[in-house]
């Protein structure tokens, strides 16, 4: 499943968490500005948006982004909590990419919610991939259920003499440079 945000028309603004000085769409827009104007700030649920491989940015009807999501960031705001996307535009090539860039809204359903899920074909091959834990089993997500904490105790033997302590103190003393 790929998730569609769709972009309404340009306005600048001031004070937006991720820095822009514009949201919406505007026409001539290349797809690297429609990935940023369309990656966040969204009122979404963090446990959809963890599941998602795919974004689609669309404009006026038209897809006017299409890319990779990486992970997502939480930003505060007057309204309440909302979500960034990480990740990149497709490159040339990629089948998502030529199938949906610069092609009509594939979740026009006359919605007024600018948040949309769909099942694309073309990402099905995509969506599996090698459990993250190196069991040599396959998921449709990071981690079968279960083998994240397997990972992390597997971590915790190699790294930290099997002391969980030791990795919680490491962490709290690296939290600063990995949160900035």
């Amino acid at each position: 499943m790929a998730i569609r945000f769709k972009l309404g028309g340009y306005e600048t603004v001031h004070g937006d968490p991720l820095g822009r000085g514009y949201i919406g769409y505007f026409p001539r827009m290349t797809e690297d500005e429609a990935w940023e104007a369309g990656r966040g700030v969204w009122k979404v649920s963090k446990d959809k948006i963890s599941r998602q491989r795919f974004a689609l940015i669309a404009g006026e009807g038209i897809v006017r982004a299409v890319a990779e999501v990486t992970g997502y960031t939480e930003h505060r705001t007057d309204t309440g909590t909302r979500v960034a996307l990480e990740g990149a535009s497709l490159p040339a090539g990629h089948p998502l990419r030529e199938a949906y860039l610069g092609r009509p809204d594939p979740v026009a359903n006359g919605s007024q919610n600018p948040v949309s899920y769909c099942d694309l074909p073309e990402e099905q091959s995509y969506l599996v991939r090698p459990c993250a834990c190196g069991c040599d089993q396959t998921s449709d997500r990071d981690f079968l259920p279960g083998h994240d904490v397997r990972a992390i105790q597997q971590r915790v033997r190699d790294h930290f003499d099997g002391s969980p302590l030791k990795l919680i103190r490491f962490l709290d003393q690296h939290a600063a440079t990995v949160a900035g």
